[in-house]
């Protein structure tokens, strides 16, 4: 949830400064300096590298049976995200001061010292982030947490089948009510979601007159209360 909730702050940055970039006047001052490396990056690494992190975390449990543990995820988010703020941000201002991009070696009188240090303390933190995650990966091998088929009591059908899935996937489906068709089997007594209907209880048929609530008489007779 955390890696989630990152991607949207980090691609919402990237967005920003993109729509900035497509401004004529905008673009030809920081042509080619690195504010377009640092909004290059916060929208790759903002979307690829949260996403998929919080893909990572999710499917993880399901793809290999195991946990991996919550404290060590906290913190390979927190150093990543920190990190990734202090990497790409201070390019920014560095680009505004005309600094170009592609440049290894550049005068020292220019100001530029201390925004390329604080990018590089930046990069170091996102690197420990990733030794975190490499620990926790080992640590869920070498002392396996077993996840059981669905930990996050999650909804979509690929937590119906077992953790990790067998190779032909699944021996039976659930009936499919809604969008939530693990959820509905999980909770029978929870109410289903459907668009311009009532409520209904997720195990039983719409109230139209078509299921098994009709009375008979043709015109969908009278509907049995559902619970609100």
């Amino acid at each position: 949830m955390v890696f989630s909730i990152g991607f949207l702050f980090a691609f919402l940055m990237g967005g920003v400064t993109g729509v900035m970039l497509a401004a004529p006047p905008i673009d030809f001052f920081v042509h080619d300096t690195y504010f377009v490396v640092a909004h290059f990056h916060q929208v790759l690494f903002g979307t690829a590298v949260f996403a998929g992190f919080a893909g990572l975390y999710y499917w993880y449990p399901k793809m290999f049976g195991r946990m991996l543990n919550e404290k060590l995820g906290h913190l390979h988010f927190w150093f990543t995200f920190v990190g990734f703020w202090l990497t790409f941000m201070p390019q920014y201002g560095v680009g505004l001061k005309g600094m170009p991009r592609r440049v290894a070696y550049y005068p020292s009188g220019l100001g530029w010292q201390i925004y390329n240090q604080l990018s590089t303390i930046g990069a170091f933190l996102i690197a420990f982030g990733f030794l975190l995650l490499l620990i926790n990966l080992v640590r869920s091998w070498r002392n396996p947490v077993l996840a059981g088929d669905n930990p996050w009591d999650a909804q979509t059908l690929e937590w119906f089948t077992s953790s990790p899935p067998p190779h032909h996937n699944y021996t039976h489906l659930p009936p499919i009510r809604s969008e939530r068709p693990t959820w509905d089997y999980n909770h029978p007594d929870a109410l289903a979601l459907r668009h311009g209907k009532v409520p209904v209880p997720a195990g039983s048929r719409s109230t139209n007159g078509s299921g098994p609530h009709n009375n008979g008489d043709g015109d969908g007779g009278a509907k049995e209360k559902v619970p609100v």
